[in-house]
């Protein structure tokens, strides 16, 4: 598990458990066998581009949406046909859900209010949880008054302040800018340490999952394509998709030449170079080898064993530059180097074999 996310004090539940959870909407299946098995204190993300199943399995673990086959257990007790209010969990939305008319202290209570809860405690609680996400100067205020931040804060405070045994987050930070992501990432972190959370966590933005995760679950039309800590999932890709959705941006068709265990030789559009074999290929077949833009070494031109190239865009970006290079025949490179290049300039691309991934074409 990444230390940076485990829980450190004793959580709320053993275990969550999702088996064989298949979802579907008219004719077509947006989960289908779904399997899960989550620790207690561990932080999971759900992964993947829109409409590849994530929020759907996370309506059916909250009990918003009914799963037409599979259970969902929590502790060994099939909790599956109960309703959301009865399974106590916490969820936090992407557009927070706050009531506009409701001040923050009576938004974050609410929950407590329902559960019949007496009032000099809910008034403890939720003293406790605005301090806990830094809020405690703005009980009063409505939010309509609050910063898309604060809204933020004030969403994670009433999903934390019923101490649920599991907590789930679809998309929180998708309406933030990116310096208040970077701030509520941190943020969610930490409550997931301090207070001994389990926690469920839907998003697109694979930074987001890597940084926050213990495990990352990739999917893709409803199924899972990988699992496993995100350092696996950034080194070990096991599929063409899931490399393509890690930052492996630039993809070459190629030819598979000779296969000595691991490492291959590839060609395409009249050069030959050599990287690491992904899963089975036969020599003579089609294949696509893909590699990281940080990874492809831009290089004076005419290095020997590298690809000749033309610049034809380069951008600022901060801590260095991103580079569009055309190698010819419509193949066309992206690196990132912290050196500096201009369009026209005329260059060599270095693929290091160990940083090239050959996959075999996928058909889907």
């Amino acid at each position: 598990m990444s230390p940076s996310s485990r829980a450190t004090v004793t959580p709320k539940l053993k275990s969550l458990r999702v088996r064989e959870l298949t979802k579907r909407f008219a004719d077509a299946a947006a989960v289908r066998g779904f399997d899960l098995e989550v620790s207690g204190g561990e932080f999971i993300s759900l992964l993947g581009p829109s409409g590849c199943g994530k929020t759907t399995t996370l309506n059916c673990v909250a009990g918003l949406l009914e799963p037409d086959e599979g259970a969902i257990e929590i502790d060994g007790r099939d909790i599956t046909p109960f309703p959301p209010e009865r399974r106590g969990f916490g969820m936090v939305f992407q557009n927070y859900a706050l009531f506009p008319h409701l001040d923050v202290s009576r938004n974050v209570g609410f929950g407590l209010e329902v559960r019949g809860i007496a009032h000099s405690e809910i008034g403890r609680r939720v003293a406790r949880a605005l301090e806990l996400v830094q809020l405690g100067g703005l009980a009063k205020r409505y939010p309509a008054q609050l910063s898309g931040g604060q809204q933020q804060r004030v969403a994670l405070a009433r999903a934390i302040v019923t101490e649920p045994p599991l907590i789930l987050m679809d998309e929180p930070l998708s309406n933030l800018d990116a310096k208040l992501r970077l701030e509520m990432r941190l943020e969610i972190r930490r409550l997931h340490q301090s207070l001994g959370l389990t926690t469920l966590y839907v998003t697109h933005d694979q930074e987001e999952a890597l940084s926050l995760a213990d495990r990352v679950v990739l999917m893709r039309e409803g199924v899972v394509e990988q699992a496993g800590t995100p350092e696996e999932l950034y080194a070990q890709p096991r599929s063409l998709y899931v490399a393509n959705f890690l930052g492996y941006r630039n993809l070459v068709p190629v030819e598979v030449g000779e296969i000595r265990g691991d490492t291959v030789s590839v060609a395409a559009n009249g050069f030959l170079f050599t990287g690491t074999r992904r899963g089975t290929l036969a020599e003579g077949g089609a294949a696509v080898a893909t590699i990281r833009p940080k990874d492809v070494q831009v290089v004076a031109a005419g290095s020997p064993g590298c690809i000749a190239a033309a610049i034809e865009l380069a951008e600022f970006v901060g801590d260095g530059f991103e580079l569009s290079a055309d190698a010819g025949s419509g193949q066309r490179f992206i690196a990132r180097t912290t050196d500096r290049w201009a369009v026209g300039d005329h260059v060599a691309l270095r693929l290091p074999p160990e940083r090239l991934l050959v996959f075999p074409s996928e058909v889907r």
